[in-house]
């Protein structure tokens, strides 16, 4: 498929510019972090290290710094699978050049069993406690 200004195909797995999502993520597959793909992002402010001011992870902070983004709309905007964005992103999380935003309200009224913590606020705890204790096993027993 080819636009109306635009001579060559998109990048396809056949193409000499397509870039394999287990190279751009160096062999990795899993974050650090659990990050739905709702989960909403802003930059922070920490600056990126070697290796996280280039391609997609200066794309990612670029887009955030605009306004605040879902884990899914970063993935489509920048063309990554949602495993392979997770992986990005989780890095710069952990750099703190993306922050997960606690916004208002903390709890959420519409659930059953009254106010409870939102999914967001949960989250926001979570990574900043795995920040703080980075040797702590993060996952649930």
């Amino acid at each position: 498929m080819t636009g109306p200004d635009q001579d060559t195909p998109p990048s396809t797995p056949g193409s000499a510019s397509f870039v394999r999502p287990y190279y751009v993520t160096r062999g990795r597959t899993r974050a650090r972090h659990l990050l739905r793909p709702e989960t909403v992002l802003e930059a922070g402010t920490g600056r990126g290290g070697p290796g996280l001011s280039e391609g997609e992870y200066r794309q990612i902070t670029q887009l955030c710094r605009t306004r605040r983004r879902s884990v899914a709309e970063l993935a489509g905007t920048v063309r990554l699978p949602l495993s392979a964005a997770r992986v990005l992103i989780s890095d710069l999380v952990d750099a703190r050049v993306l922050v997960l935003p606690v916004t208002t309200p903390y709890t959420s009224t519409d659930s059953p069993n009254g106010n409870r913590p939102t999914a967001q606020l949960l989250e926001a705890c979570r990574a900043a406690l795995a920040r703080k204790w980075t040797d702590a096993d993060t996952r649930a027993s």
